[in-house]
């Protein structure tokens, strides 16, 4: 997309798009438990979550971080009250539940494809019952961005040029540049392996390189030939 916005000067568009294998990962596990009381229901919690935090250690990953984030407690109620009763519903039980945060950076694609598979398999294995699934990403994604945008300022210098043979202008030199925007939150990333559950077993895990876009805006002075 281009136009003429004076006398003087061409503006244009310019869009570079740079692919990266990503390099870092991050999951959540869960722990749900469930029970008629509620110390037991977080004592079964608490020591699940111990046992998934040991078996993450055991399998001794560099680099590898490993935190419970939370456990929380809230009771169960009966669907419904008995009828013609202005009474709350009845507590039934308590429902426990855990998560736990892991994550690893600044490895190498073969580790991440090595390591995912593992991480699952060894917290599900040890009583977790939900996953968030994984999320793969660049743990320094400015370098990525810089060559995007890098690639944004030639598409503009090109379709700057193209617009100058076409009009029988000649281009003689930038007025002005501003980046219009990139792709993502600034760690750009992938998921996989969404919603797993503890029916899951050994699987492989392909993490797919991540695109990194970068747009700008870039006025050119121009002379009539």
């Amino acid at each position: 997309m281009a136009k003429r916005t004076d006398l003087q000067m061409v503006e244009v568009e310019g869009f570079g798009t740079v692919s990266r294998p990503p390099d870092s990962l991050r999951t959540s596990v869960f722990v749900e438990v469930r029970g008629e009381d509620l110390k037991a229901a977080r004592e079964e919690a608490a020591a699940t979550t111990r046992s998934i935090i040991g078996a993450l250690e055991r399998l001794q990953i560099p680099s590898l971080q490993v935190r419970n984030v939370n456990i929380s407690v809230s009771p169960i109620s009966e669907r419904e009250s008995e009828p013609g009763s202005t009474a709350p519903p009845r507590i039934i039980g308590y429902e426990a539940t855990s998560r736990i945060s892991v994550v690893l950076e600044g490895v190498s694609i073969d580790a991440l494809r090595a390591e995912s598979s593992r991480i699952l398999e060894a917290a599900l294995s040890a009583g977790a019952n939900q996953t968030g699934g994984i999320r793969f990403f660049l743990s320094a994604p400015q370098e990525a961005y810089r060559a995007a945008l890098k690639a944004s300022i030639e598409d503009a210098e090109k379709s700057a040029g193209a617009i100058a043979e076409a009009a029988r202008i000649k281009l003689v030199g930038w007025r002005s540049v501003s980046t219009a925007g990139e792709e993502g939150d600034g760690r750009a990333f992938k998921r996989a392996a969404d919603a797993l559950d503890s029916a899951a077993t050994t699987f492989p895990i392909e993490p797919e390189e991540i695109r990194v876009t970068a747009a700008v805006k870039a006025r050119f002075r121009f002379a009539e030939e």
